[in-house]
């Protein structure tokens, strides 16, 4: 911060610096800098302190990008589409006809996802 031009006492209680770790930790200093110098702008006195900080906002701060964990796939993904050209690529479904004519839908013994593996 005082390489951004921010000067303030770092002079707190044990449980504002251990809040601070943890928010240097998931939010990352560069955000904290970032807040920092945009409530400097907007601030009606000089800050002194840095819990001014901590209190203002550097809690809420977000989950830095690199903080945060990818999503992990769904359990129930689908597995890749198959490509038969009778297979519905939406539903996993071939209509198929029996000896009678009469139409119904079947899953896809390739690519859908409750047939996967089951497949002969």
């Amino acid at each position: 911060m005082t390489e951004a031009g921010i000067v303030v006492s770092w002079s707190m209680q044990a449980g504002d610096t251990i809040q601070i770790a943890s928010i240097v930790d998931r939010a990352g200093v560069p955000a904290m800098v970032k807040f920092a110098l945009d409530t400097k702008v907007t601030a009606r006195q000089p800050i002194r302190y840095a819990t001014f900080f901590l209190r203002g906002g550097w809690k809420g701060l977000p989950p830095a990008a690199a903080n945060v964990p990818p999503p992990r796939p769904a359990s129930s993904s689908k597995p890749p589409h198959c490509g038969d050209p009778d297979c519905d690529e939406i539903s996993r479904t071939r209509e198929i006809e029996d000896d009678r004519g009469l139409r119904s839908l079947q899953r896809c013994p390739e690519c859908h996802p409750a047939s996967k593996g089951q497949a002969a």
